[in-house]
């Protein structure tokens, strides 16, 4: 039995997230289709992330289990060439039979992007959070260096999240300002804040909740002198909204 790992880029605005879901277009269930139609078998993919509905991925890496001798290089093209343009293979290899693409991950990588200015953006309203009030970025830099370290994170935490603890650590959570989204026409600016967290696992709607808090430090609705406070209250109904998933990017997945 071979095992062959997948690095995948896709845009989420079509499915209903990662995981295969009853009557429901997902990434996991079209991927599973077409490598059917390729070994004739049923294939179960392993991600290393379960992204959810409208959330993208630059570089989510999966794995799965084969007795067909297709080869790595094969299974990319031929899956490039089935697969509806909002979904690629980037790269294809053979692992050891041990690798679990979600067990063996060291870190993940998360990027979100914000359009702060007045008006939204026809083009790229499926890959950002318009927020239209001037937000104070040196607040939210100070806030997201809070975030920083291993920490309980109940109060980023979804309700529905099944984990059996909310012990985590952010290794780094960096905020930019960019002028755009790439690949964006030059001399449209854009006034694009670029959020970026690294950590070694994370909560459900663990980012976008904290996205969604730091824009409430943004706003002034949250104070970053009570910031702290919000983190060591374990409470869910203290942090801010949880971001709108479209913003939100894996970008790289650690081994």
């Amino acid at each position: 039995m071979r095992n062959i790992k997948f690095i995948i880029e896709y845009e989420g605005t079509n499915y209903a997230g990662w995981q295969i879901q009853e009557n429901l277009p997902t990434i996991q269930g079209t991927i599973q289709e077409k490598l059917k139609i390729m070994t004739g078998g049923g294939i179960e993919l392993t991600a290393a992330s379960r992204t959810d509905a409208g959330v993208h991925a630059l570089g989510q890496a999966v794995n799965f289990r084969t007795e067909s001798r297709i080869s790595p290089h094969s299974f990319q093209m031929g899956l490039n060439a089935l697969l509806p343009h909002d979904i690629v293979i980037k790269d294809a290899e053979e692992v050891p039979p041990d690798f679990d693409s979600r067990r063996n991950a060291k870190a993940k990588t998360y990027r979100y992007f914000i359009l702060n200015r007045p008006y939204p953006s026809a083009i790229y309203k499926n890959f950002c959070w318009h927020v239209f009030q001037r937000l104070d970025i040196d607040a939210m830099k100070a806030a997201a260096n809070l975030l920083v370290g291993k920490k309980d994170f109940t109060s980023f935490r979804a309700a529905e999240c099944d984990a059996l603890h909310s012990l985590r650590e952010i290794l780094s959570f960096s905020i930019e300002t960019t002028p755009s989204i790439p690949p964006l026409l030059k001399g449209d600016e854009m006034g694009v804040i670029e959020l970026e967290v690294r950590g070694t696992a994370f909560l459900r709607h663990m980012v976008r909740i904290m996205t969604g808090t730091l824009v409430a430090v943004g706003k002034g609705k949250i104070k970053l002198n009570d910031f702290q406070a919000v983190i060591d209250a374990q409470d869910r109904r203290l942090a801010g909204m949880t971001a709108p998933p479209q913003g939100l990017f894996l970008k790289e997945v650690e081994y």
